[in-house]
């Protein structure tokens, strides 16, 4: 059991950024009217749907809960998997307008700098994840690993993607923290036995958390310190290093 951080593993979708809001959500919408759908997802009926992880699947719940009738000749016209296409194209022509949640880049820079591998596990695509980094020209080659939906069977709750990126990583799940911002995640992080910070979004803010060794609104920066909602408490509001190392260091997943 190591008691120094190898290992920052990050989810992309509210975390990295809040691509949901203000990418998906919209994106989905603009592949419905693409398709000369009457459908709108507002942003209370998104952020009830955020309770299922996975865009395909996320599809799948909402003809079945809200668009029964529709739902069978939907699935056989293979409809799911063309809204999911035309949402991802609009996705990937808006993602680099999207900004990085406070302290992100931060704190990848410090932990790039220092030696810390830095990757990212998310039930999203890889070219997704992909599409909002390029904003920032040297991000991507500070990103080691990229475990995204395409590389594992099972999505969140279920710990595979996390799995798959300490093996890609050839790190201990105790030789590393996870950032996550939602219960799915979480739960996730916690089943692959990682140490879990979580930095909560509007969509998540009241979603149970127990587990985690920090429940904060965002990463932090100087002029923008992060605000404790339960756990460690980071000093000036900012997620270090040390604060991370201190994490892995003085709280065990059981």
């Amino acid at each position: 059991m190591s008691d120094r951080l190898r290992g920052l593993i990050l989810d992309f979708d509210g975390t990295i950024a809040d691509t949901e809001r203000f990418g998906h959500r919209v994106s989905y919408n603009l592949a419905f009217a693409e398709l000369g759908l009457d459908w709108s997802w507002d942003e209370e009926l998104y952020g009830a749907l955020l309770s299922v992880a996975g865009g395909k699947e996320r599809l799948l719940h909402y003809l079945t809960q809200y668009r029964p009738r529709l739902r069978d000749d939907a699935i056989a016209d293979g409809l799911i998997e063309k809204i999911y296409r035309a949402k991802v194209g609009h996705f990937a022509r808006m993602a680099s307008a999207i900004p990085f949640r406070p302290g992100l880049l931060r704190l990848v820079q410090e932990a790039h700098a220092a030696g810390i591998a830095v990757a990212i596990a998310t039930t999203g695509s890889k070219a997704g994840v992909e599409a909002v980094l390029r904003q920032h020209e040297k991000l991507p080659a500070m990103i080691a690993v990229i475990a995204g939906n395409e590389e594992v069977g099972r999505k969140k709750p279920a710990p595979d993607v996390y799995l798959w990126a300490l093996d890609r990583l050839g790190l201990a799940a105790d030789d590393c923290v996870a950032v996550e911002d939602s219960s799915i995640g979480l739960r996730a992080a916690l089943a692959a036995r990682l140490m879990t910070v979580v930095t909560f979004s509007d969509y998540t803010a009241k979603e149970d958390f127990t587990g985690a060794c920090a429940v904060l609104s965002h990463l932090g920066e100087r002029d923008k310190p992060a605000q404790c909602l339960r756990g460690a408490k980071p000093m000036n509001g900012i997620v270090d290093l040390a604060f991370l190392q201190t994490c892995l260091s003085t709280s065990r997943v059981p």
